[in-house]
């Protein structure tokens, strides 16, 4: 993104709701251990490439966990 990384949006997200249900997606698997370090509550994490029902299952599985 040209204006902001990842990881400042998921912060802004979660300060405006801090409910929101963050899927991340990157094609740097790298990505996925900075998440888990920073401490960000992201509910899933998809790396690229990825399939249509690979993004499907995340976001049911995401929203299943609302229960």
């Amino acid at each position: 993104m040209p204006l902001i990384d990842g990881l400042s949006v998921i912060r802004v997200l979660q300060q405006i709701n801090p409910k929101v249900k963050i899927i991340a997606i990157s094609g740097q698997a790298s990505n996925s251990k900075l998440l888990e370090a920073s401490g960000l509550n992201v509910q899933a994490f998809l790396p690229k490439p990825y399939t249509i029902a690979e993004l499907l299952n995340t976001i049911f599985d995401v929203l299943s966990a609302l229960g």
